[in-house]
């Protein structure tokens, strides 16, 4: 009997020493994993080169080299917050050059005169959804023997503008002022993108350009042609078409090939230019390629 109350109390002990398990167990809670580190600056800087610098349906020069920086800095959150849209102050530095001061303008086209552009814009720009629109500034410095002897001033630019998209095509416009050479220049531009694969795309575009009191920032008896004389265009530039290629070369490159044909029109048909050098407005076939890299 002392013996079967004995195991039975040690029977006892060992049952109360037994954990209970009452359903399943509970799962062990997940560690914290510190969400990946955003490092993209939000700036892309590229490096390009044009057969032809068209600038506004007009071909200034042969063998356009050009190097950039571009980039876009939030300013008010909103689309996917509540709706009302998001705003971005958007800039971008400019600098290109005639290799070789090849120009189709100076003393009738004599092909030697050198040029260099430096721009810098800025621009505040709201995303409604449907539709972006921009409010901009931009400033031209003309340098070279097109922008001293030729008499091409430098520019300063205030611009309206709007984007969006019907359907696959995508649409832009603005109105642009230059208040130091006085002229409006406006323009509309269409394109859409086609996915070859997932790293190459097709880009067909277009532009058409109107302007009025035009003078590409030449000043009136310029030394560019003893014929130019500013006479203060006010009608269509130019139609420019063709198709870009842009390839990503990794997540972070892209390389944009491109072709393009500029038609100009009555705008630019018209102007005084030296009967001796018709290559400033005539009809030219042209391309480039694009490297940009983001940050």
């Amino acid at each position: 009997m002392k013996l079967n109350a004995l195991l039975k109390t040690l029977g006892f002990l060992a049952l109360a020493a037994t954990p209970v398990v009452a359903g399943p167990s509970a799962p062990v809670k997940n560690p914290v994993v510190a969400p990946p580190t955003n490092d993209d600056l939000g700036i892309t800087a590229s490096l390009g080169y044009d057969t032809n610098y068209v600038w506004r349906g007009l071909n200034i020069g042969s063998h356009w080299v050009r190097a950039g920086l571009n980039g876009s800095v939030p300013l008010v959150g909103g689309a996917a917050e509540d709706g009302a849209g998001s705003t971005a102050l958007n800039w971008d530095v400019q600098y290109g050059s005639l290799a070789g001061d090849q120009d189709h303008l100076f003393a009738g086209g004599a092909g030697n005169a050198s040029f260099q552009r430096l721009q810098l814009g800025a621009a505040l720009s709201h995303d409604f959804g449907p539709a972006s629109v921009n409010l901009g500034y931009r400033y031209y410095r003309n340098m070279g023997v097109l922008g001293g002897l030729g008499g091409m001033n430098d520019g300063q630019e205030v611009s309206l503008g709007f984007a969006t998209a019907l359907g696959p095509i995508n649409l832009s416009s603005s109105g642009n002022y230059d208040f130091v050479n006085n002229y409006w220049y406006f323009d509309l531009n269409a394109s859409s993108t086609i996915a070859v694969t997932d790293a190459i795309s097709i880009v067909p575009y277009a532009t058409l350009g109107y302007g009025h009191n035009m003078n590409w920032q030449f000043a009136k008896n310029t030394g560019v042609s003893t014929t130019w004389n500013r006479n203060n265009v006010s009608n269509w530039t130019a139609v420019t078409t063709g198709i870009q290629l842009p390839i990503k070369l990794n997540s972070r490159a892209t390389l944009t090939p491109y072709i393009a044909v500029n038609i100009p029109m009555s705008g630019v048909n018209n102007l005084p230019i030296a009967a001796t050098s018709h290559t400033a407005y005539n009809t030219v076939l042209f391309g480039g390629v694009t490297l940009s890299v983001r940050f």
